[in-house]
Formats: structure tokens, sequence, C-alpha cells
């Protein structure tokens, strides 16, 4: 084989356009989730079940019925009968009546007849008696069942990787298996010198490093390496160790033999079984580098030398993997960065969940049985038991919760597709928190969201503006949205006729601050004055109106399963999901935003998608822009 010498050197910038156009189609497939580490969700994952599955305490203390302890003082505590105790996955039924306690342990079952949990600290227990010195409201140290994550509500996005924290959130919903991408990195090293770690180092010899160090690149970027070992200077032996690399992964990389000495014969090897696509790259360290194809398959030659070695497999193989598998690059484990809000320290030390956006710290906590803390966190701060409060604008050390990329912008209030749409076309990452209009409203008036996402009628039928006039809210701008089509969601062979037929019917309702339940109410009120009624008169009538699904598609699963028979949410998600629709109401979708963020650059992406005619026709059936999308409203 006749010895090449480089070729014209490629530009740094052409060779990552190069770089850029290489894909390659990653497998599928299951993984036990103790296996799963590192490893890319290929696909949304939502919840099977609601989390938690049952009314829960999470305190240890006695179940009660909360008006038995409204009289309850420290001089004149009330004293209640003692039943029995519930310690914590108990499946025996009990009842508390009028004037009873039960003892209950931190996520026992919540019995039947009490409606909170008064904290063991504020009671004491003297024989039969149980003596009441706090009084506690209805709900209190209770969780509700699905108020953590509720059935068919996503829990994990796609092109996800899965560190410790979404381990915990599969086996929270129940899953011991999960679909990952599986994107498989032969490495090839070359070179009669090289002997594997552990042996003994001869004269002449070199401990082969970069076999493991490419695999361990590999994996810190989401791939799967296979290490072939290592080949000696031999054309016979290199040739059937790359066809069989060739034939068994989606990637080969190959390390030495890439330069024009004598001796160097692996890009000849490249470019007679397939096609070279450069061969020198102008960029230092890292220069013989040569990419090809054999087969369909992206095969590149690394210099020999391990840390050219890295510095090229980080410029242009690790580019290959992040783009085949949809990820983006892992961040550093310890950033520093400011508060952008101020958080109140329980007086003892505590590792406090915290996410991160654009460099500036929010509480990601919520309480000790919420699992969803761990998926809007990105990492934690220390916060010493000496620390009562700290400050908004403080400087602190995140600790990063593994590969994890912070997002770009953070999104509080309602849920809908739109969204999901404006973050696959601006490439952006939201962190979006689906908690109702209300949540929306309250954190841009907190400084703790850039974007409120809101739905909220007044009784004129008016969108937003009039609860941004009631909040008093400053240096804020409402940005209009778009419109979504909403009504009733049933079965096929469950259909329904109208609003009407409501009352005769089991509900699954949004969650209370919500705009889209503020919309159904309203519309109910509408319906009660035509048949001179009430509002609460005919909404007592209503199965299942207390109830409060997070999201459109948890409406949608609890039709589905048959938890309810009808649903209020959007055409879209009903359309989705299979279901039948009867339009009732057409709503608002808007945005809230603080007017210093207009200008910066992801906000400025984010706008631009709204406004695009792209996206209104990318939108689903049942949503659709207008003359007002993406318009700026400043005064109220």
């Amino acid at each position: 084989m006749e010895r090449k010498e480089f070729r014209e050197l490629t530009s740094v910038e052409d060779a990552r356009k190069l770089i850029e156009q290489i894909r390659v189609q990653p497998e599928i497939i299951t993984l036990a989730i103790e296996k799963a580490v590192g490893h890319i969700i290929a696909d949304d994952i939502p919840s099977g079940v609601d989390v938690p599955a049952f009314n829960r305490s999470i305190k240890d203390g006695y179940a009660i019925r909360a008006k038995d302890t409204y009289q309850a003082s420290e001089p004149e505590p009330r004293k209640l009968g003692f039943i029995g105790s519930i310690p914590a996955g108990c499946t025996d039924k009990f009842f508390v009546d009028d004037e009873e306690v039960i003892e209950i342990s931190t996520g026992a079952p919540i019995p039947e007849g009490a409606d909170a949990v008064v904290m063991v600290e504020n009671t004491k227990q003297t024989g039969e008696s149980v003596l009441i010195y706090q009084p506690v409201h209805i709900g209190e140290n209770i969780m509700r069942a699905g108020s953590d994550i509720m059935k068919g509500e996503r829990v994990l996005r796609k092109n996800t990787r899965i560190s410790s924290r979404e381990i915990g959130v599969l086996a929270s919903i129940g899953m011991n298996e999960v679909p990952v991408k599986r994107l498989l990195v032969g490495i090839i090293s070359t070179g009669s010198e090289l002997i594997k770690p552990g042996e003994t180092l001869e004269l002449s010899k070199i401990y082969d490093a970069n076999s493991y160090a490419i695999a361990a690149a590999i994996e810190e970027c989401g791939g799967t390496p296979r290490i072939y070992g290592i080949v000696h200077d031999d054309e016979k032996l290199m040739e059937e160790a790359l066809e069989k690399a060739i034939q068994e992964c989606d990637i080969v990389l190959t390390s030495g033999s890439t330069s024009a000495g004598a001796g160097d014969i692996m890009y000849m090897i490249i470019e007679e079984k397939g096609e070279t696509l450069t061969h020198g790259i102008a960029i230092k360290p890292g220069k013989p580098v040569v990419i090809g194809m054999i087969k369909n398959v992206p095969t590149i030659g690394l210099p020999g030398n391990p840390t050219s070695a890295l510095s090229i497999f980080n410029e242009f193989v690790a580019p290959i993997i992040y783009n085949s598998l949809g990820i983006k690059p892992a961040f550093k484990t310890k950033v520093t960065a400011v508060m952008g809000t101020g958080i109140r320290s329980g007086g003892r030390e505590e590792l406090f969940p915290v996410g991160v956006v654009r460099g500036k710290v929010y509480p990601a906590d919520k309480t000790s049985g919420a699992i969803t803390t761990l998926s809007d966190a990105d990492g934690t701060i220390e916060i010493r038991a000496h620390t009562e409060y700290i400050e908004p604008g403080s400087e602190v050390e995140v600790t990063m919760f593994g590969n994890v990329r912070s997002p770009d912008l953070m999104l509080v209030g309602g849920q809908c597709p739109g969204i999901d749409l404006l973050e696959e076309m601006t490439g952006l990452v939201f962190r979006t928190l689906n908690r109702g209009s209300s949540a929306g409203f309250a954190a841009i008036s907190s400084g703790t969201t850039d974007i409120a996402c809101v739905n909220m009628v007044d009784a004129e039928g008016n969108y937003n503006s009039s609860t941004i006039s009631k909040m008093n809210l400053e240096n804020i701008v409402l940005v209009k949205g778009y419109r979504r089509e909403l009504g009733l969601i049933f079965t096929p062979d469950n259909h329904v006729d109208g609003l009407e037929e409501i009352t005769s019917l089991q509900l699954i309702n949004r969650n209370r601050g919500s705009g889209t339940r503020a919309i159904l109410e309203r519309e109910l009120g509408t319906l009660a004055e035509a048949k001179g009624m009430t509002k609460s008169e005919f909404i007592k009538n209503i199965k299942g109106y207390n109830s409060g699904s997070k999201t459109h598609r948890s409406v949608c699963d609890a039709v589905k399963s048959g938890k309810a028979d009808v649903g209020f949410g959007i055409r879209a998600a009903a359309e989705e999901a299979g279901l039948g629709f009867i339009p009732v109401a057409e709503d608002e979708f808007d945005f809230v935003i603080h007017k210093d963020l207009l200008d910066i650059e992801e906000m400025q992406a984010f706008l631009s998608a709204l406004q695009s005619e792209e996206f209104s026709k990318r939108l689903q059936n049942g949503m659709y822009t207008y003359e007002m999308t993406g318009r700026i409203i400043s005064s109220f």
C-alpha cells in the first residue's frame, strides 16, 4: 500500500461544518433501571400511577378531624380519645370519628374520617387520651394522592441523561425498566509499542492510555464504548479489527497510525475501504486526524498521543455523539452563581435543592415526600446551621447533580403542548413547572420565573390583564400568545352531548389555580344562571368537581382509564389521546415576562419563534395564532 503525505489541511471551521452533517441513528434498547445510569432516555416517560398512590402523612403525629382542634391552645389543650396506631406500610382499615385521634407514622395512609395530622411535638399522650396543644387546618401535614405526580403526567423528557435523580423518579412511579438510546462506539488502539495497563513495562513499550480514556469520554457523552484492544502495526491485523468493528458498531474510532510517517497506515486503510472526508485539520494539538465513512459508519482516526486524541475527541467526535443522541454537552460539577431570590433556612445545616437558570439560583424544594423536587433541581447549595437567610444577589456555589445542563428559561404556570413546540423550535432548554396560572402569576411576582404561562379569565371574559392589574405587578409585560379550543373530553363509546350532562357524570377537573378550571367555573356559572340556580348550588351536584389534575394530558388519561366519565381540557390533548371532544369555550394562552429580560438572547429566540409562521403552521389542531399573537402589552 502506497504511503501518502498530508493533503491540504482542512480549516477548523470547515471540519466543524463537516462534523455537523454526520448523524448516526442510535438503537433503542430497554435496560433495567439499576443499569441505566449515564444512558439517554429514548422517549417521554409518563407516570402510570399516582404518586403518592394514597393520602399519606408527612409527619409523625396523630390523624385527627381538624375541627376538633380549633379550640386547642397551650393553656387549654383539647383532650381527645386515643384509638390505635398506624405504622408506615400498614394495610389495615381504620376510621377516626369525632373527638378521636389515631397515632400515625410518616408515610402511613390517612385513615377514613381524618382530614389532618397534628405533629407529635404538639401533643401529649396520657393513657387512653391525647392532649392537643395546637390547632391544625384541613389537609395540614397530609400529602394527597397524586399531589406530587398524577397518573399520565410526563415526569421525564425524551433525551434526558439518566442520573441518580432520574433513577429515583423512575423507581417512584414503579418502572423497573426504561427505554434508552444506545450508540455503540468501537475503539481500536494501534501500535506495536502498546501494552495493556498492568503488564510489565519493557523497553520501548508504553501503556495504552487511549482505549480507556476515550472509552470514559464516550460514556461521559452518553455513548456506549466497546474496546477492541491493541492492534499491532500490521496491515492485515488492522483490516480485520476494523472490519469487525464496522460490522458491530455505530461509530468506530481508531487511535494512532494516522500520521504520514513510516508504519502509519490506518488512514490508507480507511480510504481504501470507504471514503476519506478529510485527513488533517489545522488545529494544535491533533493535526493528523482522519475522518472517513465505511459502509455508512463514521470512522475517525485519532492521533496516538493521548492529549491530542482527547483534544480531537472533544472537538470533533463528541459533537457527533451528542447530535446523534439528541442531547447537549454536560455541565461542570460545581458552578458559582448568584441567588435570584432569598432563601430562609430552617436553622440547621442542609443541602438545599436549587435550579440554576442563566447563572441565577432558585429554590426547587417542595416537601421531603416530593419526588419531583429531584427533577426540578439542578443541584444543591450547602446552608450552614448558623445561616438564617440568604439574601438575593448573594454568590453561592452549586454542586450539580451529575451531568446536568441548566435550563435556558424558567416557565411556570399552565400546561400546553404549544410550549413544547416553542422549546423544540428555539433549541433552548426550558424548565417548565405545570402548576396552573395562579402559580405562574405568583412566580412572576416573586421573581422566581422568567415567564408565566397564563390563561386566567375574569368575569367579563378578559384574559390575564385584569389579574395583572389586581396584583399590581410592575416591570412586566403581557405577551399575547395563541388561542385554544377547550371543551368536554370523553371516550368515543361514552358520548357526551353538552355541558348540561356534566351533573350526571364523574368529572376529572383541573387543579385549583389553573386558568382552565376558572374557565370551566365561568361556563358553569353561566349555565347555572340560565337554570335559575346559583353557581355554588349547581357545582355541588357535580361528582369529582373538587378533583385536581395538573395537566391536560393527565385529564385525558383519567378519562381513558375509566377513572372519570368526562374531563375538561384542550382539543389538542383529547385528539392526541384518541378521545372524543365537544367545544365549550375558547381561551387565550399568554405569557407574562419581566421587562428587563426582553432583550436577552434566550427571550428574543422565544419571542421570534412565537411570532413565526412556522409556529403558526405547526400548532396542533384546536390551537391557532391570531392578529394579537406576539404583541407586547405594557400598560394595564
